[in-house]
């Protein structure tokens, strides 16, 4: 699991919350390290993904705002679909 590019990363637990969390990667067949990896990367996902803010340049931003200010283009394909009854074909 590790490679000449892999960061190493070690921080101390209270005995409680070491064992319960080698319970749990005993509870999914993983070693520590890949239960550990695998739960903080769930957890940074779930983090980055519920953010609200986004930093962005000012250049960025500008196409963005541009897009939106934008009138929609016709798209005939949607349009069609969008007309359709719901379970038509």
């Amino acid at each position: 699991m590790t490679s000449a590019e892999d960061e190493r990363i070690t921080f101390g637990l209270p005995a409680d919350d070491a064992e319960i969390i080698r319970s749990a990667a005993d509870a999914e067949g993983l070693s520590l390290e890949l239960f550990a990896v695998e739960s903080m990367r769930r957890y940074a996902r779930e983090v980055l993904a519920d953010r609200r803010l986004f930093r962005v340049s000012e250049t960025a931003w500008a196409e963005l705002d541009a897009m939106l200010q934008a009138p929609p283009t016709d798209n005939p394909r949607l349009r069609k679909l969008l007309d359709e009854e719901p379970g038509q074909e």
